[in-house]
């Protein structure tokens, strides 16, 4: 059995595959390393190998690593962003600093779709784009709907935050009012970037959203994009069967 962990800034996800069997672990929230590890381990699989992409940082990396070593007898593998890989080709002075999430994704969807832009709607909401010569031509970062929310909250006395609907219309409350603005905030700002690259991407390269809130968000879209949850797993999968 091998194991795949993508730890984001936020949360903890993972997926085992057995041969062509792929079973998809779940996500986990929280920096509490031990109990989302114990959580993840909760079967007793026996565990082969372990890739992990991850931004969590060095000493979190250096945590999770001694508890997978611990549970399972197996040294985890991390891959990080490079300067060159699958014919993609990083735009960043220090390409490390790339957050590897990111990398794994621009991977994936250019061996699947070529030039694209991927849409990743997380803890930070992140677009990145990538012509159809492998070229990661840059990116945007801006806080997520929870950042937002916790910074318009944070000064803020005596409102509660509402449900929306998919399309956000007008308020008929304050906290409505916060969360349909927030989300129309997000889709105005993610609906002019991919207008602006496709006029300089081909016009019909994909759109692939990933992300946590990316449901809250999609409803919303009025352009055609994919909705690819695991492309952050399936980026690393590809990486790692490769250096396999």
């Amino acid at each position: 059995m091998k194991l795949f962990v993508d730890v984001g800034n936020t949360a903890l996800k993972w997926r085992f595959r057995h041969g062509e069997r792929v079973e998809q672990g779940g996500c986990r929230h929280g920096r509490d390393w031990p109990a989302v590890i114990g959580t993840l381990l909760k079967d007793g699989q026996p565990i082969e190998s372990i890739w992990i992409a991850s931004v969590a940082g060095p000493s979190a990396d250096a945590e999770i690593a001694g508890l997978l070593t611990d549970r399972t007898g197996v040294t985890p593998c991390f891959y990080y962003s490079c300067a060159q890989d699958f014919g993609v080709r990083s735009c960043y002075p220090e390409p490390r600093k790339l957050g590897v999430d990111r990398w794994v994704a621009m991977i994936e969807g250019h061996q699947r779709f070529g030039a694209s832009i991927i849409i990743d709607c997380g803890s930070a909401l992140t677009i990145d784009a990538v012509d159809g010569e492998g070229e990661f031509l840059g990116g945007y970062i801006v806080p997520g709907l929870g950042m937002l929310r916790t910074a318009l909250l944070r000064d803020t006395s005596d409102v509660h935050i509402e449900p929306a609907t998919a399309r956000p219309a007008l308020g008929r409350s304050t906290g409505e009012c916060v969360h349909n603005g927030l989300l129309r905030m997000s889709v105005a700002f993610v609906t002019e970037v991919v207008v602006e690259l496709r006029q300089v991407l081909e016009d019909t390269c994909k759109v692939l959203v990933t992300g946590g809130d990316a449901p809250k968000l999609t409803g919303a879209f009025q352009f055609e994009f994919l909705h690819m949850p695991d492309l952050v797993l399936d980026g690393l999968e590809r990486v790692a069967a490769r250096q396999q």
